[in-house]
């Protein structure tokens, strides 16, 4: 097997997929069945072979022996994704309206304020909370929002094990530490995330 070549024949080996398997599964008794690391058969079999893109199925199902919508019909997560609906942006001109209508609303909390309206009084005129109203109190000009951070849930459990490679050798590529996952603990992450996770843990002059 040759990255770049189209499989011609099955692999020797071809286990069946069990019920209720994983492509990921199968795909590890695939490689072990045919004496391959699975990292280099996962890549092969990369939608554009030799990245980290999701597994083609025609190219599996000739590899396995199989017809390709039996692969699909096994692994119903190697199916094309249906198009999903764009995530919603908000135009800057929105973005500027909100926070100059946010800046009114704070001037008329303060001038209520300063005109001797009770907090319960600022409440019901305005419609806000107590947070609001201590916010604008102490500044006219609206803080900004926080950005949520979140960990990748792909991640779980592995960012102890990444962050053993980075010790013990900074210049190790994402590529490298994509590789020992698949091979050494089992486990497949998305490229991306583990390349954003790994450059958030250096240096920007250490970043692949």
């Amino acid at each position: 097997m040759t990255a770049g070549s189209r499989p011609e024949a099955p692999l020797p080996v071809r286990p069946r997929p069990r019920h209720g398997e994983t492509a990921d599964s199968y795909l590890r008794r695939l490689a072990a069945a045919n004496h391959l690391h699975f990292s280099y058969l996962r890549r092969y079999l990369a939608t554009r072979q030799g990245s980290y893109d999701p597994v083609n199925p025609v190219r599996l199902a000739a590899l396995a022996g199989r017809d390709p919508a039996a692969i699909v019909h096994a692994f119903p997560e190697l199916a094309p994704a249906a198009p999903s609906p764009a995530t919603r942006r908000y135009p800057r001109e929105e973005v500027e309206r909100n926070r100059v209508a946010r800046r009114e609303k704070y001037a008329a909390i303060r001038r209520d304020a300063d005109s001797g309206y009770t907090q319960r009084a600022i409440i019901s005129r305005h419609r806000v909370g107590r947070r609001t109203i201590a916010l604008a109190l102490a500044s006219a000009e609206p803080p900004e929002r926080k950005k949520i951070h979140r960990e990748s849930a792909a991640l779980n459990g592995l960012h102890a094990i990444i962050d053993a490679m980075l010790d013990r050798n900074p210049a190790i590529g994402t590529a490298a530490i994509w590789q020992r996952l698949a091979d050494d603990h089992g486990r497949t992450v998305a490229y991306y995330t583990l390349r954003t996770y790994v450059v958030s843990r250096r240096t920007p002059d250490k970043a692949d």
